[in-house]
């Protein structure tokens, strides 16, 4: 499935995949807008590279491994959209039951915007 991705999109899966937040974020424009919607904690929005990377950083400290597998793909010119498989195993626990070493799976969707062969733009919802 992850063939028929613009490169930009297979190198931010894989860099997210490896919690490699340098090179998750050299696939983004420095005004990335990102936004994640969840059905178990209260929306998140950030907006520019630096904002970005706090809210990755500290994301990718919740997890000891953590994977997106790619499930479907609607690829045009400057927008994907992505069904996504993620599953997690937590570090620690967390606030809403979650356990530390815990498994969690779930299935969301990622629209991605592109602009100039970036990533200009990520709506998660999980």
């Amino acid at each position: 499935m992850n063939d028929e991705l613009p490169d930009v999109l297979r190198r931010y899966l894989d860099a997210y995949n490896q919690k490699d937040v340098d090179a998750m974020l050299s696939t983004m424009t420095a005004d990335v807008v990102f936004e994640n919607i969840s059905n178990s904690s209260e929306p998140r929005r950030t907006m520019g590279k630096a904002a970005l990377e706090a809210l990755a950083r500290q994301s990718a400290s919740v997890f000891s491994s953590r994977r997106q597998t790619v499930v479907d793909a609607i690829v045009s010119s400057s927008r994907i959209a992505l069904m996504i498989e993620f599953e997690a195993v937590l570090t620690s626990d967390m606030s809403n039951g979650w356990k530390a070493g815990q498994t969690v799976r779930m299935i969301g969707a990622s629209f991605f915007t592109l602009r100039e062969g970036l990533i200009a733009k990520v709506v998660d919802f999980s």
